[in-house]
């Protein structure tokens, strides 16, 4: 077990041109924003762009500086030198990109979420498994929506040798600001047993706002659906099949969804993770019984090129090892490599809602050797947004947790290990930067007291979380 140390923080915003760009950001113009729907679960409507109030934006962005009246906000304020093209292109890009050039993935994306209206799907491909109304699947829907161009992408500006300026440069995706139109990666969220996806809707906006198009939905899964009978695993699993299938064949998703093709980069041409042939650009994730659905799927699914797992729950007593429902972990061990590569996030404090033996160390025993593995402080459900008075009671919980936390460093890792995989930024460079920005953000000094001297008869203060794989040394 291993923990990142703590790192200086980003560039701070300091003097007049940060008050400046203050002013640009209330007075920006062409990406607005809706607040209406929230994580409470009401919709946007097509063309509404999501942004919930409390989530953090993506850095300062040039775009915020530049796309509003810049001339008249970036001339108040400033001091002698005044507000210098390079100065822009230097200092605002370091915001955002860190000094080894990794983004900072704690925080909301480039891009703006569009929630779709709600989408139906039949299952077609789960029949005679499932029959009537079971088949039935409402699919929220999540699109990026790229910024507009900027000014300086349509009139370059000019050094003074006369020389168009080009944006700051990072090691593999190149300046934050160029941001693709798509296609893009495909995700699929699955939740777990009779959570609503809106339970999870965060995450699917946090991906989405980097440039994926996400799948939220909900099944019939309860006693209630037609003949009485619940889904089982290996139906749940179909339905993310027909998803993925559908969502490349359906007339609004189909033109935004990434069908096979070349990798964005390939900087290392020892990484297979780069380097590996086209598969489909899908990326499952799934909290509890959702993420040993997405396993089940992922490892018999060459399109997913790798999944993300928060508190999996493999077979236990409430759903023993039967038929229609194998062991996720089980499949792992007789794949290669255990399948594509896994983030597994797991709460230390599971008790009978993720059991030892059937929790997220299994998972990531049995996992990829390029895995993550995190351990948080955290109850089983308070990965969720809002979870039902009914789960709190039946599952433990830590309170010294806030579910907040929980969330952002799961989203964090989130969004870092798929960019890893689909964008071929450096794995261990990603989690590096992720980890220590965490720290700062959430550690409140503990990983700063954990390596002080502790006086004998003390107890060492327990951390936050701990980091249980980095995929780099296991390797």
């Amino acid at each position: 077990m291993s923990t990142f140390g703590t790192t200086a923080a980003a560039p701070a915003a300091a003097g007049g041109w940060a008050i400046a760009l203050r002013r640009c950001r209330a007075q920006r113009v062409g990406i607005t924003s809706s607040a209406a729907a929230s994580s409470s679960g009401r919709g946007a409507t097509e063309g509404e762009e999501e942004e919930p109030p409390d989530e953090k934006r993506f850095g300062f962005g040039r775009r915020d500086a530049l796309i509003s009246s810049a001339t008249a906000c970036l001339s108040t304020g400033l001091g002698p030198e005044g507000w210098t093209a390079a100065r822009a292109s230097t200092e605002l890009d370091a915001i955002a990109l860190g000094d080894d050039g990794i983004p900072d993935y704690t925080v909301r994306g480039p891009y703006g979420v569009r929630r779709l209206p709600k989408l139906e799907h039949t299952c077609i491909s789960c029949f005679p498994r499932c029959v009537g109304d079971a088949c039935l699947v409402q699919i929220d829907a999540y699109v990026p929506s790229a910024p507009p161009p900027l000014p300086d992408t349509m009139f370059p500006l000019l050094g003074e040798d006369g020389v168009p300026l080009r944006p700051v440069a990072g090691p593999t995706r190149g300046a934050l600001s160029e941001v693709s139109r798509g296609p893009y990666p495909l995700a699929v969220f699955t939740s777990g047993f009779l959570v609503d996806s809106e339970a999870t809707a965060s995450y699917c906006r946090r991906l989405c706002s980097w440039g994926y198009v996400v799948l939220g939905y909900n099944k019939r899964d309860g006693v209630g659906v037609a003949g009485g009978n619940a889904l089982d695993d290996v139906v749940s699993a179909q339905m993310v099949d027909d998803l993925i299938g559908w969502a490349r064949t359906d007339v609004l998703l189909a033109p935004l969804v990434r069908d096979g093709g070349a990798m964005d980069t390939a900087d290392d041409a020892d990484d297979d993770i780069v380097t590996a042939p086209a598969k489909g650009g899908v990326y499952l994730l799934g909290h509890s019984r959702g993420g040993k659905i997405s396993v089940l799927q992922a490892c018999g699914d060459e399109r997913v090129r790798a999944a993300c797992l928060l508190d999996p729950v493999d077979n236990t007593v409430y759903a023993p090892l039967g038929e229609g429902f194998p062991s996720a972990v089980a499949k792992m061990r007789n794949t290669k490599d255990g399948g594509p590569p896994l983030l597994v996030v797991g709460g230390k404090y599971g008790g009978d809602c993720a059991p030892k033996g059937s929790n997220y160390l299994s998972f990531l025993e049995q996992s990829n050797p390029k895995s993550w593995g995190l351990e948080v402080r955290a109850g089983h459900f308070q990965f969720l947004d809002s979870a039902t008075l009914v789960q709190r009671a039946v599952c433990e919980e830590n309170p010294g947790v806030a579910d907040a936390q929980v969330r952002e460093v799961s989203q964090a890792l989130m969004v870092a290990h798929a960019e890893t995989v689909f964008r071929g930024v450096p794995r261990e460079a990603a989690l590096r930067r992720t980890m220590k920005t965490l720290e700062q953000s959430w550690g409140d000094g503990a990983f700063d007291r954990v390596n002080a001297q502790v006086a004998p008869g003390q107890k060492s203060p327990e951390l936050p979380w701990v980091l249980l794989r980095d995929g780099i040394s296991s390797a």
